[in-house]
């Protein structure tokens, strides 16, 4: 049986559409979705079964770090040891948009999205459709890009791996998305700053 595949727009997002994904993101499904950069896979942050499979979706063959996308700065310092004001002004400027930053993880952060230094990647996305799937779903999401490791990030839905659709639980198609710049990653830890980017 074929993946369901539902067309979207980005920019204003089909309510039912949202809702069907959002369903399956509570449950612990995993959504291929249009990012603001590339075609990406969600699922939400909290449920570590979700979070392992998409893991092995992707082809990792242990669990690993992945950045998780937020609805605000009150969702970020929950997952954080806090923000200190230097940082927040930073977001403030720069949030929502392409801009990931990576934070000391706190209490809040589940173990299993943390990184090896006990930091988490955190990202506001600026699109109406992430932003109506993070107020609806109300928790943090698991964003990485629809590919397997080491492959290239796809902007069209015809591109990604059939076996990528076929494991997941659906498919929101925004036809060919537009080039666009990568997400900017940036850590602001204390003592070890620094930059890179990547896709998510």
């Amino acid at each position: 049986m074929r993946t369901p595949e539902f067309s979207i727009t980005i920019t204003d997002p089909e309510e039912e559409t949202v809702e069907k994904a959002v369903s399956l993101l509570l449950a612990g499904g995993v959504v291929i979705y249009p990012s603001d950069t590339v075609y990406g896979m969600l699922c939400r942050a909290d449920d570590r079964v979700a979070v392992e499979r998409l893991a092995k979706i992707k082809g990792y063959e242990k669990p690993r770090a992945f950045i998780l996308i937020v609805d605000g700065l009150e969702m970020a310092g929950n997952l954080t040891s806090g923000i200190d004001p230097e940082v927040m002004e930073i977001l403030k400027l720069r949030w929502p948009g392409k801009l990931t930053v990576v934070l000391p993880s706190g209490d809040g952060c589940p173990i299993w999205v943390r990184g090896e230094d006990n930091t988490v990647a955190l990202r506001h996305p600026a699109d109406p459709l992430s932003g109506q799937l993070l107020k609806r779903c109300g928790v943090p999401l698991v964003s990485t890009s629809a590919n397997h490791a080491g492959e290239d990030a796809q902007l069209s839905i015809k591109d990604i791996p059939e076996s990528i659709i076929a494991a997941s639980d659906i498919v929101l198609n925004a036809g060919d998305l537009p080039p666009s710049s990568p997400s900017t990653i940036i850590r602001l830890i204390r003592g070890s700053q620094g930059g890179n980017q990547g896709r998510t």
